[in-house]
């Protein structure tokens, strides 16, 4: 329980690897407020199963997109978490990608490409912003990022340049939040087994051949992304900062 008497806010977090990442949390002693924008069943079903192994978790409905949704989120975190500074983790997860290859420089629309700017960039820019009195020193920023912010993936351009983007945000925001002893990483996925990734894992063969591209010999879990997640949240990773923390268990190696 070395997180016992912590507080954690989680974007995105119904489902997938948002959802794996507030287990862990919360197996480790935190409080999470479970963010979800439409899957309202799938967050409360989430946090019951929490709190009927002894956790405290519980779900805030908020569309990240827009400032108003952000500023729902956290007023609401703010009435279970008390008056700031009453947040110790934040974890910027929730992010929208394309159907198959609609998101290419070749196809992808100009509502897909507003779409994910707003809630891959924008987000996380402004629920950092709208935290940093809200969070309390020594505290923890983890962005999730992709293995795409720093790889040419075409049929994902869009996906992938707001995924760069967010590093830089991360790096940035290091520096600001520094002198507090807060820390600011980004944890990048690799091929992750979720229903994001569904349309790929439709191709016949994809897994396979993805597989074969890690030293470990098959895909990622979303455990594999809340444990590296877990591991910046710990005292002991203090002096880790503004990095880019790639678990994809070697892609592309």
């Amino acid at each position: 329980m070395e997180l016992s008497g912590k507080t954690a806010l989680v974007t995105g977090a119904s489902r997938g690897i948002g959802a794996a990442i507030v287990r862990r949390l919360a197996e480790a002693g935190a409080h999470v407020a479970v963010n979800y924008a439409g899957s309202r069943d799938a967050a409360e079903a989430l946090v019951a199963k929490i709190e009927s192994a002894g956790g405290k978790a519980f779900a805030v409905q908020a569309d990240v997109g827009t400032l108003g949704g952000i500023r729902s989120m956290l007023d609401a975190c703010d009435a279970v978490f008390g008056g700031a500074p009453n947040l110790d983790i934040l974890v910027n997860n929730a992010g929208v990608g394309g159907e198959g290859d609609t998101g290419s420089l070749t196809k992808c629309s100009e509502e897909l490409f507003d779409r994910m700017i707003a809630v891959n960039q924008k987000a996380p820019h402004f629920i950092t912003q709208y935290c940093l009195p809200r969070l309390r020193d020594g505290g923890r920023i983890v962005n999730i990022g992709s293995l795409g912010g720093r790889s040419a993936l075409p049929p994902f351009a869009a996906y992938a340049a707001t995924k760069r983007a967010l590093q830089s945000l991360t790096m940035s925001t290091a520096v600001v939040v520094g002198p507090r002893g807060i820390t600011c990483n980004l944890v990048a996925p690799g091929a992750v087994d979720t229903e994001f990734n569904k349309t790929l894992a439709e191709k016949p063969g994809w897994a396979e051949a993805t597989s074969k591209l890690t030293p470990m010999k098959r895909l990622g879990v979303p455990q594999d992304i809340a444990g590296a997640v877990m591991m910046l949240c710990r005292d002991e990773a203090q002096w880790v900062t503004g990095q880019i923390v790639e678990a994809s268990g070697g892609l592309f190696l």
